[in-house]
């Protein structure tokens, strides 16, 4: 064990937790975001010069990859305390509780917040962020990443003497691993590609691929195997699919576009993607975590299921990036399958399937790492939640970083040219509550009753971990909800 790393790390502790109170009093100033105010000014654009922004910039990057390690970690070491029992040196048990390891909350913000009014305005949301890390760390990230790699792995042979020095060490070891591994290639399991329309010629086989998808018992996936079509072809060709290459392609070579019938395509793409979906264990249509592991079985060959299960539990973006370049390394081939093919086809899905019936929270992208509201913390709040809703649904950044009530007015600012404000809602509306500061997401429209989604039920800002469950979907008469929100006002896509 070297001494000396050991003690680097309790210096850089030291670091992050020193003047502790003055901390709390800067982030108490800051969480304002969710309840009104009346004396609201316009934001202020913060001076700096160049080389300030440009510290701050690298700033904002750590504290999102350090916040999206934080969660891997966490998740890691939950799965290694339960496969392992390390036992000391006199044969003890050193770990013998059955608790799980809870993240811990991000130094003194967590434990201001739960004190304070949630309002802050978007020039205080930035501000907080450039503050969040101190350049002393940012400026020291390459070199402890380095002497982390060399201090694991001369530890690794001796996993009780590592054990020995507490939970917090392997935690703290873990994260700054993971930040040197994923600060290039998140492992985000969220699909975040912008809708785009399909084209005629997929739309006018839409009868024939339900004809084989209710054959082979993926009936409920007709418009994700729309999407697929969208993707391989745009629905031009002989073989729409692109299934040629497929097992169960009997009839015609087995080369690319080799088969030279359309319906025979669509009949040997769908039986394909059948088998996918079985094999991913896909659930339901909401089931978004298989189902893109599925997708990108279908691109790969489903021996990637298989293997992405194997090692790393399912899919991710980064693992489709590893397996493309293993293949390319095994074949001695310049190119292997599309990595980025679960966005690619996602994007030709419409809103409602794409996003699921529930919040995703593996899309980190939504929840974490681009929700302006998760870069102070505001995990739970309305504003948190109907921000990563829009993510996952849509694609791109809504544009809204205020009070619930100002969300719509943010996002019709921001994107005039795809939505429009109204009193009457459409399915995949944002709404804003007009005497009650509150936003949320309505996903679906029958008659005078609206299904919408919105977060913050216990009515306070939480941790990561609690804010997953702080959510709800409910139907009510449009009437009421006017009622209880004092007056809605949607922003509707045209």
């Amino acid at each position: 064990m070297n001494l000396r790393d050991i003690k680097t790390k309790q210096k850089i502790q030291a670091i992050k937790t020193k003047d502790t109170k003055r901390n709390i009093q800067h982030f108490i100033k800051l969480q304002t975001i969710h309840n009104k105010n009346v004396d609201r000014k316009e934001d202020v654009p913060v001076k700096s010069n160049p080389q300030v922004q440009a510290t701050n910039k690298v700033s904002v990057a750590a504290k999102q990859t350090a916040i999206e390690s934080k969660q891997r970690a966490t998740k890691f070491i939950k799965q290694k305390r339960s496969e392992y029992k390390i036992k000391s040196a006199d044969k003890k048990p050193i770990i013998e509780s059955n608790n799980d390891i809870h993240p811990q909350r991000i130094s003194y913000i967590s434990k201001a917040k739960k004190h304070v009014v949630n309002k802050v305005n978007a020039s205080k949301i930035k501000q907080s962020t450039e503050h969040f890390i101190s350049k002393p760390i940012v400026q020291n990230t390459a070199h402890a990443v380095k002497k982390s790699f060399h201090f694991v792995k001369k530890s690794v042979s001796t996993l009780n003497t590592l054990f020995s020095f507490g939970t917090g060490l392997i935690l703290l070891i873990v994260i700054t691993l993971f930040i040197g591994t994923f600060s290039v290639l998140a492992q985000d399991g969220g699909s975040n590609s912008e809708i785009v329309s399909l084209s005629e010629e997929v739309i006018a086989y839409e009868d024939t691929i339900r004809k084989y998808a209710k054959e082979y018992d993926i009936e409920d996936y007709v418009s994700l195997l729309q999407a697929i079509m969208m993707q391989e072809s745009g629905g031009k060709g002989t073989d729409p699919m692109q299934a040629s290459e497929s097992g169960y392609n009997t009839k015609y070579p087995r080369v690319p576009n080799g088969i030279t019938e359309p319906e025979y395509s669509i009949d040997v793409g769908v039986h394909t993607f059948s088998d996918c979906v079985k094999k991913a264990n896909v659930k339901d249509p909401s089931d978004t975590e298989n189902i893109y592991l599925a997708l990108q079985g279908y691109n790969y060959g489903s021996g990637y299921i298989d293997w992405a299960l194997s090692n790393f539990g399912g899919y991710s973006k980064y693992n489709a990036q590893q397996f493309s370049n293993m293949k390319k390394q095994e074949l001695n081939v310049s190119g292997y399958g599309d990595p980025s093919y679960v966005d690619h086809v996602m994007r030709y899905v419409g809103i409602t399937f794409r996003g699921g019936i529930n919040p995703n929270f593996n899309n980190l992208e939504a929840w974490v790492t681009k929700n302006p509201y998760a870069k102070v913390g505001l995990y739970g709040q309305c504003t948190w939640f109907a921000w990563g809703r829009f993510y996952e649904l849509y694609g791109y950044d809504p544009g809204f970083t205020r009070n619930g009530w100002d969300c719509v007015d943010e996002l019709l600012k921001s994107h005039p040219d795809k939505f429009e404000r109204s009193t009457t809602p459409k399915a995949g509306a944002v709404f804003s509550g007009i005497g009650k500061n509150h936003v949320g997401i309505v996903l679906k429209v029958d008659g005078n009753n609206i299904t919408i989604q919105d977060g913050n039920y216990d009515g306070i800002t939480n941790t990561f971990e609690d804010a997953k469950k702080d959510w709800q979907t409910n139907t009510y008469t449009l009437d009421y909800y006017r009622s209880r929100m004092g007056g809605i006002v949607f922003a509707n896509p045209k």
